[in-house]
């Protein structure tokens, strides 16, 4: 059988390209290692601490208080401590008769009942009357003073029309339960009919002042009218960096009165608002709107929603990822590893900077590499981890260019994935420190004085995140509670 060989110069291409081989692998691993990436800053030029604001739309609800001891006030001021009188032929029984009156009354007092406000007072006083009995074949004189007592009482009804005119429906009587004028020898006789048809009258012709006196101590129109003025605000809420916020009343509503709590005349008042929440030194003039008709509904609640900006602190990120990824390592393939010396965010423009400083892991193919990799990202808020992440990592043109041409090992995804893995927060000690700072904000905004208003920021939702001006801002929307007392008919 005939053996075949290989002819010698086929062995000695092999050979030659196996040693080619050793060699380039070997002065490929030496050019690596040692290599010092450092690619150029990233420059950006900072744009004008402005910021063009969203208009939202909140609702700002003021639950209104009108003491119903400010009513019995009224009343026990504007209705007569004593009525007086006296009536000629005021009974058949009696001829040239005469009837004088006195009756004085206490202090009102205040009830409510089916949505009614309801009152009475008690009346004591003296009735003298004066005439002369006709007994057919003569008459007799008589002139006998007797003392009487009973009650007034009645109930104020409140409504309110769409021009903010409060219309009050006043019913007021007169109940006697001593009334009886003694005839010596012949009897008694009764003027409680008489007595209360003579003050019922002197009440009713006195009613319409009382009216006008309520609905002048109620001035609804009036107050709401000034804190209508008032919330047309411009404030700046912190300095550094400038935040203000603007708010422009726009229309309002208002709940009927609610007499069930039996100490108060409840209602509320509505008022939708726009609001504007900028990050810029200064805001553009307020439009003064006039007080509108208002609307009326069936609910008003002490709750109000706005949404504020907070600033998220830079440096508590980096001490995060300073725990998290300092001398931890990423994992390129099994023969290659980058132990992190150092990640660091900046806000820049609208976007991150991030900065990563590494080496290379002993022992492997490009010991001894180290440098700086620039990345550009995007900040993210994922609600269902309640995390802010930067995500959509690439390389910035410089180091990407850099790594092409000396490590291009580092442009694998898998680089940029274990990095952004790494930059995920927690938002949980960020969001505490917001709603305080929210609550601070809310605090110097200067509501109108009358309002008397303590509001709480109690729960907050993030609803964006944006970087503006070198900065990291949590947009939250901030839900809390407003008591309020409207000092009405003082």
């Amino acid at each position: 059988m005939k053996i075949f060989s290989i002819p010698r110069i086929i062995k000695f291409s092999i050979l030659m390209i196996f040693v080619l081989t050793i060699i380039i692998l070997f002065s490929s691993r030496a050019a690596f290692k040692g290599i010092d990436i450092q690619p150029q800053l990233p420059e950006f030029t900072s744009a004008a601490n402005t910021l063009q604001s969203e208009r939202s739309e909140s609702i700002l609800n003021l639950p209104v208080k009108i003491p119903l001891a400010n009513i019995q006030e009224a009343l026990n001021l504007n209705i007569s401590q004593t009525f007086l009188g006296t009536e000629a032929d005021v009974t058949e029984l009696l001829s040239n008769d005469k009837l004088t009156y006195e009756i004085n009354r206490k202090d009102f007092s205040i009830g409510t009942q089916n949505n009614l406000i309801t009152f009475s007072v008690p009346i004591s006083g003296t009735a003298k009357i004066k005439g002369k009995i006709d007994l057919r074949f003569t008459k007799i004189p008589v002139s006998v003073k007797t003392n009487i007592a009973g009650t007034i009482f009645g109930d104020l009804f409140l409504g309110i029309d769409n021009e903010w005119n409060i219309q009050p429906n006043l019913n007021v009587s007169t109940n006697f339960t001593k009334a009886e004028v003694p005839i010596k020898n012949i009897g008694t006789i009764s003027i409680r009919s008489l007595l209360q048809k003579q003050v019922d009258k002197v009440i009713n012709k006195e009613k319409p002042k009382l009216i006008a006196e309520l609905v002048k101590n109620l001035n609804l129109k009036a107050e709401v009218n000034k804190q209508w003025n008032n919330l047309h605000l411009s404030e700046q809420v912190n300095q550094d960096p400038s935040i203000w916020i603007k708010t422009e009343p726009q229309s309002v509503s208002f709940k009927e009165f609610d007499l069930t709590d039996g100490e108060n005349v409840q209602s509320g008042i509505a008022i939708k608002m726009f609001v504007d929440t900028c990050i810029c030194e200064e805001v553009s003039a307020i439009n003064l709107k006039p007080l509108p008709n208002l609307t009326i509904q069936e609910q008003i609640i002490d709750k109000f929603l706005i949404s504020l900006p907070v600033q998220v602190s830079l440096d508590e990120l980096n001490n995060t990822l300073e725990s998290k990824v300092r001398r931890k390592s990423l994992s390129i393939d099994e023969n290659l590893k980058l132990i992190v010396n150092e990640i660091n965010l900046s806000a820049l423009g609208e976007k991150i900077l991030v900065k990563v400083d590494f080496k290379t892991d002993k022992n492997n193919l490009f010991e001894g590499a180290k440098g700086v990799l620039y990345l550009w990202g995007k900040i993210f808020y994922e609600t269902a981890s309640n995390n802010l992440k930067v995500v959509e990592l690439d390389y910035d043109v410089d180091t990407k260019n850099t790594l092409t041409s000396t490590a291009d090992f580092l442009l694998k995804p898998v680089v940029l994935k274990q990095i952004e893995e790494r930059l995920s927060f927690p938002l949980d000690k960020q969001l505490k420190l917001a709603q305080d700072e929210a609550n601070e904000y809310i605090q110097k905004i200067n509501l109108p004085s009358e309002i008397d208003a303590n509001i709480e920021v109690k729960t907050i939702e993030v609803e964006k995140v944006v970087v503006t001006n070198n900065d990291i801002f949590l947009v939250l929307l901030a839900d809390g509670n407003m008591s309020a007392l409207l000092n009405l008919g003082e």
